[in-house]
């Protein structure tokens, strides 16, 4: 229900896609150790694991909101965002955090 409340009803149908950025999202966010956190610079195996969870999670979503962009735009909530003009780096952003002003 989720995923198709802020995604897609293609991703929401894919249950394999759905159990794989679930696993990418807990190993994004169980690779936070406290070396990493402290010296996010230095390259530990805890960050690359990081890195390659969110690349992955990345590229997924990438694909689901081109997918959308060529086909017949609907109420999903990828479709408004691509109607109201958005781009596709915009729509799938790599951190969730907002800017600092």
């Amino acid at each position: 229900m989720t995923a198709r409340m802020i995604a897609c009803c293609d991703l929401a149908r894919n249950a394999a896609d759905l159990k794989r950025m679930r696993e990418l999202i807990t190993t994004f966010q169980t690779s936070a150790t406290p070396a990493s956190l402290l010296l996010p610079w230095f390259p530990s195996p805890a960050g690359k694991v990081k890195k390659e969870a969110a690349t992955e999670l990345f590229n997924t979503l990438y694909t689901y909101v081109e997918t959308r962009r060529h086909a017949e735009l609907t109420s999903d909530a990828i479709d408004v965002l691509i109607a109201d003009g958005e781009t596709t780096q915009k729509i799938v952003r790599a951190s969730p955090t907002p800017k600092a002003t």
